[in-house]
């Protein structure tokens, strides 16, 4: 360049030389003229040349700032999309953060429920099972003791009747000696006194405690039976006991069912609620970047988000990407 600018100061110097009328050129056997014109041909020869060095190093420069504009533009692009999709992924983040948090914490709070339901329960069991316990063993005391009381009333009948043979024996026992003894010597009308005197005696003792005999073959006979029929009663109760023991498990386990499903869907409800106002701000947020949005691509990547956030079906996705690929309302309306 400073070379360039010596030889324009040259040539702005001899500006008023060449402007006057050039004689014509002498035939190159002139003389002492070429000697003189020599130099400035060759100063304007190698301004000519610098002159279209410096078109080419400026087109060359345009080129260059051209091509680094059009660069600048993609990259500006560029980076206006990768801030769009940062904002989103940080908007997203924010969202999946609280969400994370709000599970974490229902966690806990469904942990804690379910220990405090297990505590309950645990107590509950303990409760009835002791309740259970109690009532059968006051049923297996109250069998014993009427058992007991049946025993001793056998006892004591049969004591009674072991008292009343004994009686028979100390009145039936004397008169067999004594009758012996009057068989021996002595006058012949007394034996048959004596035998006549016995034998009503004797037949009546019989008849007196024959129905005493029968009647209590009768009453051992009927406390045998009803021994036998309390053993039948217990054992029915106790084939009860079981069969109550194993309801009150089978209902228990049902009721727990029952009450882990309600609580299920306790929850759900209540993440459904817990869900329902973060969910409306974030949809209200991409639908408004949904209208806002003056490209294609970015409304396209938009609507991916909503569909994915109202769990739109398959069939819905298919209609609703046909009819963006024929031009939908949305852009319409921006034409």
């Amino acid at each position: 360049m400073e070379k360039l600018r010596k030889l324009l100061q040259a040539a702005a110097g001899k500006g008023p030389e060449a402007e006057e009328p050039q004689e014509p050129e002498p035939s190159p056997g002139s003389g002492d003229g070429n000697g003189d014109k020599a130099p400035g041909g060759h100063c304007q020869q190698e301004l000519r040349q610098l002159k279209e060095e410096f078109e080419r190093y400026k087109v060359r420069a345009q080129q260059v700032l051209k091509s680094k504009a059009t660069k600048d533009v993609g990259l500006a692009k560029e980076l206006e999309e990768a801030r769009e999709q940062l904002a989103e992924l940080q908007d997203k983040h924010v969202l999946l953060q609280l969400a994370a948090d709000d599970t974490e914490k229902r966690h806990r709070q469904e942990l804690e429920a379910r220990k405090q339901e297990l505590s309950q329960l645990q107590q509950l069991h303990r409760q009835e099972l002791e309740r259970c316990q109690l009532e059968f063993r006051e049923r297996a005391l109250r069998l014993e003791e009427e058992m007991h009381k049946q025993r001793d009333r056998a006892l004591a009948v049969l004591a009674e009747k072991d008292r009343e043979l004994e009686q028979l024996r100390a009145l039936a026992l004397p008169h067999g000696p004594k009758s012996c003894r009057d068989g021996g010597p002595g006058p012949g009308d007394a034996p048959s006194r004596d035998s006549s005197e016995i034998l009503p005696q004797e037949l009546q003792l019989c008849s007196g405690s024959e129905p005493t005999f029968f009647l209590y073959a009768e009453q051992l006979a009927r406390k045998e039976v009803e021994i036998a029929a309390l053993r039948k009663h217990k054992h029915r109760l106790e084939v009860q006991l079981h069969q109550l023991q194993g309801r009150a498990l089978a209902e228990e386990d049902k009721h727990r069912e029952e009450v882990a499903a309600l609580r299920g869907e306790i929850q759900k409800n209540c993440r459904d609620k817990g869900r329902e106002g973060a969910n409306l701000e974030y949809l209200k947020n991409v639908v408004y970047r949904f209208l806002t949005l003056p490209d294609a691509r970015g409304r396209q990547q938009t609507l991916t988000a909503i569909l994915a956030i109202l769990h739109f079906s398959p069939e819905e996705k298919l209609s609703i990407a046909k009819s963006s690929a024929h031009g939908s309302w949305w852009l319409h309306g921006k034409r």
